[in-house]
Order: C-alpha cells, then structure tokens, then sequence
C-alpha cells in the first residue's frame, strides 16, 4: 500500500510539472511576439502621438477686445478631453511669433485678412519631433460676427484633432509658402548651435501624409446695374442706366478688376444759335483697376479705361432763322463715333452678396467734336461739348465666386 501511494504522488507531480512546461512552450513565444511587435506600427505611432500631444491650445487673435469677448468659450465648449483653452487678443501680426511653437502647447494665431476671410496657423513641437504647422483659411460672412466666430472655433477644433492624432501637419517652410501667398510675411528664429548627433532608432511613422495644396482664394463674376450722369457742357447734361460685367481676380496685395461698361444715355436737347439740336449717346467702354480695402465692410475702386460714345445727332433750323443758314451738326448730323478715356473712384459697402457703390467718374473725349454752321460767310464754330467731362452714378453689383 505505501509502494503503490508512492508511485501515485510521484505520477501526479509529474504530470503538473508537464501541464505547466507545455502551457510555457506554448503561451510564451505569442506574448514575447507581441512584446517585440508592439501592435501595428501605425496604431502604436498613433497613440504614442496622441499621449504626447500638449493639452493646452493657445490662441492669439489679431482683433478687438470687445469683438471676441465670448471667442474662448465657444472654443471650449468643442473640447471634451480636458484640453485647456486660452484667448490672447492683439492688434497686429508679430512675423516673429506667428510660427513659433514651445513644448507642452499648441499655438494658434487668428489673422482676419478681409470681412470675407480669415488665416489660422497653428504651431505644435510635441514629442522629439520638429515643430509641425497646419494653415487653414476660414471664410466669413460678415467679418468677427457670430456666425464667423463660431466658425472659426469649429474649424480651430478639427485642426487641432488632424495635428493631434497625425493625420495633417508640414514644415516650417511650406507653412511660409502658405503664408507668403496671401501676404503674411515671417521673420525665422535665430538658429540655435547644433547639438552632437545621437543614435535614435528608426520607426515607421504614421503621421507622414502628402501635404496639402496652398491656400488660394477663388476668382469672381461681377456683375453691377446702375444710373448715372454726367455733364458735357454745350451739349447739355446726360443721364441714363448703366450695366457692368467682369471678373474680379486674387492678387498678394489686392483684388484685380476688369469689367466691360455700357451707358444708355437718354436724348437730350439743346439750342445753337438759330439751331435746334438733339443728341443720344451709348457709351461703350473697357475698364482695369483695383480694389482695395478701407475697413471691415467697405474697400475702394480705382479703375481706369476707355472705350467709344456713339453719338446719334438729329439737327434742324429753328422757324424764324435767315435763308442764307444751311446745315447744323457736329460735323454733320447723323451717327459720330467719339474716342473717349476714362478714369473712375468709388467706394463700395460690402455685404455678402450684394455690393452698392457711390462712383465719380472723368471722361475725356480724345476727338475733336463741336457744332457748326454753314453760311454764305462760311463755316464758324456754334457750341462743342466739353473735352473733360465730370459724373457721379450710383451701382448694385453682384458678385459670385468661380
């Protein structure tokens, strides 16, 4: 009996002894594989991107105090995951701190570059990697309203997920690219002495990604209904409707004009001597300019140009007027075609649409135009219209992105 309870223990340890030996062989390879795996090597970039990532969002915003007043908590309430956000306000760019970024933080610089418009660049150094921008262009309705702040904060939380979890995110230089196309100029930090190479293991990294096309703004059509006047001396003062249509192109500085103008003037009449004349004028013209901007809701316009008056003349003696007059006109009634120039400043109220402009304009006839009479003396001048001719209109303009 005590042979065979000796033989039966041995048997037992034994067999717990080869349980546990084979569950060794079997479980310990998968776990050091997974060891040494890691996982993914984008998965595991992702994360260890993610824990990294600074959880503070400064933000600095190129406006009035009073404007943004309710900015920061707009920007909170789209955070949910702790990150603390924090609104400095200032009156203009600093070159030297508009890409400048520092561990534990992101950087966010607001530039309103027209009502329409805005640039936010952000700035991150998170981890041993070197500092990664991203510049977003937002649009706006009406400049730093409501609806344009929470825009912006809309779109300062998505940019701020793309840098976190690596999906976006360039160098310095491309960032200044960006920048430099639509007029923001930075000044590169003092280059700090390089320090000694050390050996960093290579890693496949999940945040390389092709990097996104430059910020550009779209062209416009424009299209503008008016009336308007103009006083041409002798002739009298002509008045009629007007229609513009053109293209508004993107420059660094300013937006580009050209438009092709029409002006229906309505007939007018008027005495020369012992004549009566009538005169009905369509003006056809070619204008390129500029429009710059004066404020949040209004911008200038600068055009110059020229183009043709046809003029259709009617003439006739007046009852009453000696045999001996023959003919009236300016240098014979019928239809005159006139060489004009043209020079035009307005100012313009923007809205988001629809633009109204006050204009006043200069025209110079180029030709040499006047009336006459004819007589057994000969020919002698009556009146001629004015050579530089003064007007004022008043235009609707439409305007639709391409």
């Amino acid at each position: 009996m005590m042979v065979a309870w000796k033989r039966t223990g041995l048997f037992a340890r034994w067999r717990s002894t080869g349980l546990a030996l084979c569950l060794t062989l079997l479980l310990g390879p998968s776990r050091s594989a997974r060891a040494d795996g890691g996982g993914p090597p984008d998965q595991a970039g992702e994360a260890g991107t993610i824990v990294d990532f600074p959880k503070r969002l400064a933000m600095i915003v190129v406006a009035d105090e009073g404007v943004i007043s309710t900015f920061e908590q707009r920007v909170s309430s789209w955070f949910h995951d702790g990150t603390e956000v924090h609104v400095r306000v200032v009156t203009e760019v600093d070159p030297h701190q508009l890409l400048a970024s520092s561990r534990g933080e992101v950087s966010a610089w607001i530039v309103p570059l027209s009502t329409e418009r805005a640039i936010v660049v952000f700035s991150v150094a998170d981890g041993a990697s070197k500092a990664r921008h991203l510049v977003r262009e937002v649009r706006l309705r009406s400049g730093l309203d409501d609806l344009g702040l929470e825009r912006l904060a809309s779109v300062v939380h998505a940019a701020y997920v793309a840098l976190r979890e690596g999906a976006e995110g360039f160098e310095r230089a491309h960032a200044e690219r960006e920048l430099g196309d639509v007029g923001l100029a930075t000044t590169s930090p003092p280059v700090a002495p390089e320090a000694p190479p050390r050996w960093v293991p290579s890693a496949p990294s999940a945040n390389e990604r092709p990097s996104p096309r430059p910020v550009t703004t779209p062209s416009s059509l424009l299209v503008g209904i008016g009336y308007g006047g103009r006083l041409r001396g002798g002739e009298g003062a002509g008045h009629g409707p007007s229609i513009a249509v053109g293209l508004q192109l993107p420059t660094r500085r300013m937006p580009t004009e050209l438009l092709l103008t029409a002006q229906y003037l309505v007939p007018s009449s008027f005495e020369a001597d012992v004549f009566h004349a009538t005169v009905q004028t369509t003006a056809l013209g070619l204008q390129f300019g500029v429009e710059p901007e004066l404020g949040k809701s209004f911008s200038g316009q600068a055009l110059v140009g020229g183009g043709v008056d046809i003029a259709q003349i009617h003439s006739s003696v007046t009852p009453g007027a000696s045999d001996n007059t023959a003919s009236a006109g300016a240098r014979g009634a019928g239809t005159q075609w006139r060489g004009v120039g043209e020079l035009t400043l307005g100012v313009l109220r923007r809205t988001e649409v629809l633009d109204i402009g006050l204009y006043a304009q200069i025209t110079f006839l180029v030709t040499d135009v006047h009336y006459s009479a004819t007589s057994d003396q000969g020919d002698h001048r009556l009146v001629a219209p004015w050579p530089i001719e003064p007007g004022l209109s008043l235009q609707g303009r439409f305007r639709s992105a391409l």
